[in-house]
């Protein structure tokens, strides 16, 4: 499925009379990588009057879906995140409606996201830029330092805040396995607080074994 445009009324900030827009109800990330690029650049959806020529997002509720990185936003308008406990239990409702129709092909397996506004969807997507960028520089440090570079399930690592790859225990058989590698890496020089906060919670009682690709 590709992404799909919608019709709707714009109202102006400026109190000039409404006019119909065409705008993005549903984003492919990985079939229209141009967009994801216009969330960044502050333009995926951005309307203009033609009364006063003034520009301003057309807040319609979108669906913005990567599933290389296992990402499903729903994205709410602004005015609404002091309704977040409402939204949330819709977008539930409606993630299942979602996952049972329009994205049965993909077998969606991880939760979605709630986010109000084009700005809160903005930050997010910046976030997963600098968690990537980390997330390399984990994965040169491990193969630098002898490791074999495994891949954490995307959504898995973001829930938990880490990396999206981890150097891989010679015998893993428990959590503390891999923790123990992961400090062997950073003893080395690395910086990092995705794959530290990745040591600390494999060296917890009661850790499980980390969801891998």
């Amino acid at each position: 499925m590709n992404s799909i445009k919608n019709q709707a009324t714009a109202r102006c900030p400026q109190g000039c009379e409404p006019f119909d827009v065409d705008y993005y109800c549903f984003v492919r990330a990985d079939e229209n990588p141009e967009l994801r690029d216009a969330v960044l650049g502050g333009e995926l959806n951005l309307v203009r009057c033609p009364t006063c020529g003034t520009f301003f997002h057309y807040e319609g509720e979108i669906i913005f879906l990567d599933p290389a990185g296992e990402l499903l936003v729903f994205v709410f308008a602004a005015a609404d995140a002091p309704r977040r406990a409402a939204m949330e239990k819709r977008m539930a409702e409606d993630y299942r409606l979602v996952k049972d129709a329009l994205l049965e092909s993909l077998k969606l397996d991880y939760p979605p996201v709630c986010v109000f506004g084009l700005d809160e969807l903005k930050h997010l997507l910046e976030n997963e830029e600098k968690v990537g960028i980390e997330s390399e520089a984990v994965a040169a440090a491990s193969a630098a330092e002898g490791f074999k570079v495994i891949r954490l399930k995307p959504a898995y690592a973001r829930t938990h805040h880490f990396p999206h790859y981890i150097p891989a225990p010679q015998h893993a058989g428990s959590p503390c396995d891999y923790a123990v590698a992961a400090a062997k890496v950073l003893k080395s020089g690395l910086h990092s607080s995705l794959l530290l906060n990745f040591k600390d919670h494999m060296s917890q009682e009661g850790a499980v074994l980390p969801l891998l690709v």
